[in-house]
């Protein structure tokens, strides 16, 4: 009978510690509102009654019907920023260390569909990076090497059809297709006879 009634303590202890971690994760106290009359800008860097701010700053913007939340340590953006609709439905996420861009930078469309993929060090370029027409297609792609220099560039229209398309040599130069006018047949309206 002791050794139920112990373990029943047991597991209410565990249930109550929890319940409380699930609250204090639930409940973000570093949060604060873009509006807080507490907050100020100074040299580019976010200040919090006077001090650099550590924690979440929240932005709402109604006409848009988005939520923005950007971490900050000591004053600069550090840590991730999203970007979503109020149902919840997310539209951009970005890292930042220090204030500048750092990891994978995400964006997507309305719709869901990708709109963006980008990869910095150090707020430069690396690797891919990739941007899509809202229908899907893609609309440019560059690869960069470890130092940030472009590689390559390619862009498409809407309709998928590729319009440029440059490889770049390390004196400078490039090779490839430029890019050309965008230009679609145009219907004559005029009848033949008129």
């Amino acid at each position: 009978m002791v050794i139920l009634a112990q373990r029943q303590i047991n597991i209410n202890r565990l249930v109550s510690i929890f319940m409380a971690a699930f609250l204090i994760g639930c409940y973000d106290f570093n949060t604060v509102e873009n509006t807080d009359k507490d907050l100020s800008i100074v040299n580019g860097l976010v200040f919090y009654k006077g001090k650099p701010f550590t924690g979440k700053l929240k932005q709402e913007i109604l006409p848009m019907n988005e939520i923005h939340i950007s971490e900050y340590k000591d004053g600069a953006e550090d840590g991730e920023y999203t970007a979503k609709k109020k149902d919840g439905s997310l539209l951009e996420r970005r890292y930042f260390k220090a204030g500048v861009k750092e990891g994978i930078h995400r964006s997507w469309f309305p719709n869901g569909k990708d709109r963006l993929y980008s990869e910095f060090k150090n707020g430069t370029y690396i690797n891919d990076r990739w941007e899509w027409h809202d229908n899907g297609v893609p609309a440019l792609y560059e690869r960069y090497n470890e130092n940030g220099n472009i590689l390559v560039t390619k862009k498409w229209r809407r309709t998928g059809q590729i319009y440029m398309n440059l490889s770049f040599l390390e004196n400078g130069g490039s090779i490839g297709l430029p890019g050309s006018k965008i230009c679609e047949p145009i219907k004559s309206t005029i009848k033949k006879g008129e």
